[in-house]
C-alpha cells in the first residue's frame, strides 16, 4: 500500500511540474526563435540621409533666445559628433555613438545645455526633408527647428524636466521646399542622477536630416535595434514568473518548505525589476525617477534578501538573528539609493555586507546542503544575476553583442539560472515528497 502512494504521489508531482516545464521551455524556445528571425532580417535605405555630426555650438545653460535662428553663437564651445569607425553604444548597439560630455572635459556638470546647427539642403524635387531624432541622448531633449519646438522626449514644463528613457523618433520639420536652409536647436538636460557615468552627458548618437523614404526606413531600423535591445528583458520576467509557479506548485508535494516559497518570491521580485527595463525603453510609462525606484530601492534589494534566506534555508541554518541582519542591510541598501537622498558608499557597504553574507550561505550549502552539486551551481549563477556592480568592478565584461545586439552578463546568467533552478526545485520536492510518503525523515529546509 505505502508503494502504491508513494508511486501515485510521483506521478501526481510528474504531470504538475510537467506542465510547468513545458511552458517554461516554450519561453526559452520563443526567445531563440526571435533572435534567430533577427539575426536574418535586412532593411534597405531607400535614399538620401545625412547623419549631422556637426560641429556643433555648444553651451551650458538654459535661455529660450538660444532656439531663435537669428542668436550669435559664434563664441560658444564646438562639439564634433562625429563617431569612430564601428562605433557603438555599451548597452544595445546603438551605432554611431560618441562619448558625452563629462568626458570632454565637463567631469561632474549636470543639468541644462544648448546645441546649435545651421543646415543648409537639398533633396528631389517634391520631398521635403525631416528629422530622426537622436538615439541616444542624455538624458531628455526636445528639438527646435528655426525657431519653434517640432519634437523631443521629456517633460521641460516640470521642474527639474521629467525624464523617459529616449527611443526612436521621425521628426517632421515643416518645410516643403526641396532645397533651403535652417538652424537646428537641440536642448538637453542631464539630471544629477546619471552624472557618475564617465562619458554622460548630451547627445551621444547625432541626429539625421533625410529625404522621407529614407528616413522612414532608418526610423524602422532604429526600432528593430532598439526593440532587440530590450526583448530579453520582456521574455525572461515571464519565464521568471513561470519559475515562480511552479515552485509554488510543487509545494503541494513538500508541505512546509520554505526554500521554495522563498525562492518563488526572489524569482519574483527579479521579474518585477527586469520588466521596467522595456516598460522604460519602448513606453513613457514610466519616467527615470520611476524606475530608479522601482529598481534599485525596491525590487532589487529585495531580490538579495529573498534568496539568501531562501539560501539561509538549503544550509540548514536556523538563526533568527541572521534573517533580521539580512533584512535591515537591504533595507539600507534601497533606502541609500533613493533619488535625491542618494548615499553612494552607504550603499556599496550595505551590499558588499550581504555579498559576504552570500559567500557564507555557499559555504553552509557545501557543508550541511542537499542535492550539494546542483544547489551550489544554482546559488552561484544566481549570485552573478544579484551582484552585477561588485563583479563589474573586478573586471569582468558586463555586456556582449551577439548578432549586434547588445546581451548583458545578468541576461546570460538569468536564462542559465531558470532551468538549473527549475530542476534542483523538482528534484528537491521529490525527494521531501518520497521520504514523506515513506516516513523518513526529509532533508527540508530549516523553517
Amino acid at each position: 500500500m505505502r508503494h502504491k502512494s508513494r508511486i501515485a504521489l510521483s506521478s501526481r508531482l510528474h504531470s504538475v511540474s510537467g506542465r510547468i516545464w513545458c511552458a517554461l521551455v516554450g519561453a526559452a524556445l520563443a526567445c531563440i526563435w526571435m533572435h534567430a528571425a533577427h539575426a536574418t532580417t535586412e532593411l534597405v535605405l531607400a535614399r538620401a540621409e545625412m547623419p549631422l555630426n556637426g560641429p556643433w555650438s555648444f553651451r551650458f545653460g538654459n535661455d529660450a533666445r538660444w532656439a531663435l535662428p537669428a542668436f550669435d553663437d559664434r563664441e560658444w564651445e564646438r562639439v564634433d559628433l562625429t563617431p569612430e569607425p564601428g562605433a557603438h553604444d555599451g548597452d544595445v548597439g546603438l551605432p554611431g555613438y560618441v562619448p558625452g560630455w563629462t568626458s570632454r572635459g565637463h567631469s561632474g556638470q549636470w543639468g541644462h545645455a544648448w546645441y546649435r546647427l545651421r543646415v543648409r539642403w537639398t533633396v528631389p524635387t517634391g520631398s521635403a526633408p525631416v528629422l530622426i531624432g537622436p538615439t541616444l541622448v542624455d538624458s531628455a531633449y526636445e528639438v527646435y527647428w528655426n525657431g519653434r519646438k517640432v519634437g523631443g522626449i521629456g517633460k521641460f514644463s516640470e521642474t527639474p524636466p521629467r525624464v523617459f528613457g529616449i527611443r526612436p523618433q521621425l521628426i517632421p520639420l515643416g518645410e516643403t521646399a526641396s532645397a533651403g536652409e535652417g538652424v537646428l536647436a537641440i536642448h538637453v538636460y542631464l539630471p544629477r542622477e546619471s552624472v557618475g557615468d564617465t562619458e554622460a552627458g548630451g547627445m551621444h548618437v547625432a541626429p539625421i536630416l533625410a529625404e522621407p523614404t529614407a528616413a522612414a526606413a532608418r526610423y524602422q531600423v532604429q526600432w528593430w535595434q532598439t526593440f532587440w535591445g530590450y526583448v530579453v528583458d520582456l521574455l525572461e520576467p515571464l519565464a521568471l514568473l513561470a519559475l515562480a509557479l511552479f515552485a509554488l506548485a510543487l509545494r503541494r508535494f513538500a508541505h512546509n518548505e520554505r526554500f521554495l516559497l522563498l525562492a518563488a518570491a526572489a524569482v519574483s521580485a527579479i521579474a518585477a525589476s527586469r520588466i521596467n527595463q522595456p516598460l522604460f525603453y519602448w513606453t513613457e510609462a514610466e519616467s527615470l525617477q520611476a524606475i530608479i525606484v522601482a529598481r534599485y530601492v525596491i525590487f532589487n534589494p529585495l531580490a538579495i534578501v529573498l534568496w539568501l534566506l531562501a539560501c539561509y534555508r538549503l544550509a540548514r541554518v536556523r538563526e533568527r538573528r541572521l534573517d533580521i541582519a539580512t533584512c535591515l542591510l537591504g533595507m539600507v541598501a534601497g533606502l541609500a539609493a533613493l533619488p535625491g537622498f542618494e548615499l553612494p558608499s552607504v550603499q556599496a557597504g550595505a551590499r558588499a555586507m550581504l555579498l559576504a553574507l552570500f559567500g557564507l550561505s555557499c559555504v553552509g550549502i557545501v557543508r550541511y546542503g542537499h542535492l550539494r552539486p546542483l544547489a551550489l551551481l544554482a546559488t552561484l549563477v544566481m549570485g552573478v544575476a544579484l551582484f552585477p556592480g561588485e563583479l563589474s568592478a573586478l573586471g569582468l565584461p558586463g555586456i556582449w553583442f551577439p548578432f549586434g545586439v547588445g546581451v548583458s552578463r545578468t541576461q546570460y546568467a538569468l536564462a542559465l539560472e531558470i532551468p538549473l533552478l527549475a530542476c534542483f526545485m523538482y528534484l528537491h520536492a521529490s525527494t521531501i515528497a518520497a521520504a514523506a510518503s515513506t516516513g523518513l525523515s526529509a532533508p527540508a529546509s530549516a523553517a
